[in-house]
């Protein structure tokens, strides 16, 4: 399948579903429901959703392909399944899957990941210019985040959606993350990749978090900030952000956004 050929990273989950028969039919089963539907709002947790998206891959491929989407950029959408699996490994010890609402818009064509960032189509958020859609844009983890890529990724998008997705017409690329806020100036270099990506976006008010995301994304899925004083400091941007949030600072979910 295209899904363990080119997508699945881990061999151990790998390996645990292609073992299990049963689990692989009620995953085809549930895939060819979301394919008839259209409908992927109720999918379960654990293995049973890596399943699933093992018969979607090739719909989604399928679908990509008769867009003329390229092969290379459908591989690197749908592969977002496996920092998920990671992540859920590292929080509670065993193999299994809980970001189903996430991941499931790769599987159905409608979030792409365009070299460093991904996208999709969204409503604009109160207190930003206001039209009719967006691109909301994501920052996958596991790369450095890299000012250049992130520029070429934005260049792609200007390509890809008006090409591919004619009908749409986005106005604004929006984001919304602990990436966005003013306040990493207090933890990074002002020429460093993750402030130049501050820079890029016109802020707008967004709800604060009191640091958890950046928590999560810096120390690992899971770290809670009562947990702060033993937060690993492996980079400079863990002892920063460590010794920053200690002495009561914050680096708040933030979010702006860019013109289209």
């Amino acid at each position: 399948m295209f899904f363990f050929d080119e997508i699945l990273e881990n061999r151990e989950v790998k390996n645990i579903l292609l073992k299990d028969e049963a689990l692989l039919a009620e995953g085809k089963k549930i895939a060819d429901e979301i394919i008839a539907t259209g409908d992927g709002s109720k999918l379960p947790d654990g293995l049973l959703c890596v399943a699933i998206f093992a018969y979607l891959a090739d719909y989604t491929l399928e679908k990509n392909t008769k867009m003329g989407i390229p092969r290379e950029i459908t591989v690197a959408s749908l592969k977002d399944v496996n920092p998920w699996v990671e992540n859920h490994y590292k929080r509670y010890g065993e193999y299994g899957f809980s970001e189903a609402f996430w991941v499931i818009g790769f599987y159905l064509s409608q979030r792409f990941r365009l070299g460093r960032l991904q996208f999709n189509f969204a409503k604009p958020l109160p207190f930003m210019p206001q039209c009719d859609i967006v691109l909301e844009t994501h920052i996958p983890q596991g790369e450095p985040l890299s000012y250049g890529e992130c520029v070429k990724s934005f260049e792609m998008a200007k390509e890809f959606f008006p090409k591919f997705f004619p009908e749409k017409n986005p106005r604004y690329f929006m984001c919304d993350s602990w990436l966005l806020c003013p306040e990493l100036v207090n933890i990074a270099e002002e020429n460093s990749n993750i402030v130049k990506f501050m820079r890029m976006w016109t802020q707008f008010p967004f709800p604060a978090d009191n640091s958890n995301q950046a928590i999560e994304r810096v120390f690992g899925f899971g770290f809670k900030r009562e947990n702060l004083i033993n937060a690993p400091e492996k980079t400079k941007l863990q002892r920063n952000l460590k010794n920053y949030l200690l002495k009561g600072g914050n680096i708040n979910m933030s979010a702006g956004y860019i013109e289209f």
